[in-house]
């Protein structure tokens, strides 16, 4: 397989390390934007009041999609980690969908939107997020049609890109292997803490409003 990439990589028109995006890379652009589009919820406030018992269902929602977020992460880490650009990976969470790092980092962002009090927030971070990573994947694909051919349209065809189906196609699958990467790993999970981080965040913010340090301007429901 290594004889098989290095040969692509030869044939394919510019450097993989140019075309092929890290996940931490993708992780960190991420981070640096999300401030940005989040500054307007800094002026923010939920609609439902604290306390009440719609916004205990919504925060305790958000919790719970920021933890199937982190292990969602950590199980597609299982599976890709020390693999990735040297096989193709079609197994475990790639079964479902060949993006499942991108899919479940949606959810955790939708989760920090609904621990915030708000649908729409959920909603927004939610679409922002498919639509980044939406992109980043396309330009993924040429990158892995180079090194994979026929075999990754192939997949292409019975897995969805991002939203995940609940059957698995037996076609396309082998052995599913996992593969123990603790670099890889770490990394994921580490990359994963940052949506905890997040709720201290939306915490913080709870708190400076109610101490009157923090005046919000208008409501997010």
């Amino acid at each position: 397989m290594t004889e098989a990439v290095t040969q692509m990589q030869k044939k394919s028109p510019m450097p993989l390390s140019t075309t092929v995006f890290r996940q931490g890379r993708r992780m960190r652009f991420l981070w640096l934007v999300a401030p940005v589009v989040l500054a307007p919820a800094l002026l923010a406030e939920s609609g439902w009041p604290q306390g009440s018992t719609f916004r205990e269902m919504l925060e305790f929602a958000g919790s719970v999609l920021i933890l199937i977020c982190i292990g969602g992460r950590c199980w597609a880490s299982l599976y890709v980690g020390g693999r990735k650009n040297r096989e193709l990976v079609t197994t475990g969470p790639y079964a479902y969908t060949r993006n499942p790092l991108y899919f479940f980092s949606a959810l955790g962002l939708a989760g920090v939107g609904l621990t915030f009090g708000s649908l729409i927030l959920s909603a927004f971070l939610f679409a922002f997020t498919y639509l980044v990573f939406s992109y980043v994947a396309t330009r993924e694909a040429v990158a892995l049609d180079a090194i994979f051919g026929e075999g990754y349209w192939r997949y292409c065809r019975s897995v969805p890109a991002f939203f995940p189906r609940l059957r698995r196609d037996d076609d396309v699958l082998g052995p599913s292997p996992v593969t123990f990467d603790s670099v890889a790993l770490r990394r994921t999970a580490i990359d994963s803490s940052y949506f905890l981080v997040a709720i201290l965040a939306v915490e913080s913010l709870g708190w400076l409003q109610s101490a009157r340090l923090v005046t919000p301007m208008f409501r997010l429901f």
